[in-house]
């Protein structure tokens, strides 16, 4: 039984630690047609958004298409303003319907 509370929380550790890495707390979103980039002092980010994203609540759960490697990013309505909110769910939708009509 220890070994199975040991094991479950180092999972919940690293699952807790991705979490965080991917919902970066400020930073700036930049929207071109299909482009997406976002630039903290610490994370730079830039590529596709994919039909994988989703919109989960009160949050965009987006998953980037870079170049060499992909990567899930987490924005929340409070991390940003109204407009640019609603400028990304509407980039994010856009993406989504575009992999649907293509199937």
């Amino acid at each position: 039984m220890f070994f199975c509370v040991v094991v479950c929380s180092v999972a919940g550790l690293f699952v807790w630690r991705k979490t965080v890495d991917s919902h970066p707390v400020q930073g700036v979103v930049i929207l071109e047609s299909n482009l997406f980039r976002f630039e903290s002092d610490s994370l730079k980010i830039q590529g596709e958004i994919s039909s994988k994203s989703r919109i989960i609540g009160n949050s965009v759960w987006l998953y980037i298409k870079g170049f060499s490697n992909n990567r899930w990013l987490i924005i929340s309505a409070n991390g940003v303003n109204e407009q640019s909110y609603t400028r990304l769910k509407r980039a994010t939708l856009s993406a989504i319907n575009r992999a649907a009509d293509s199937k």
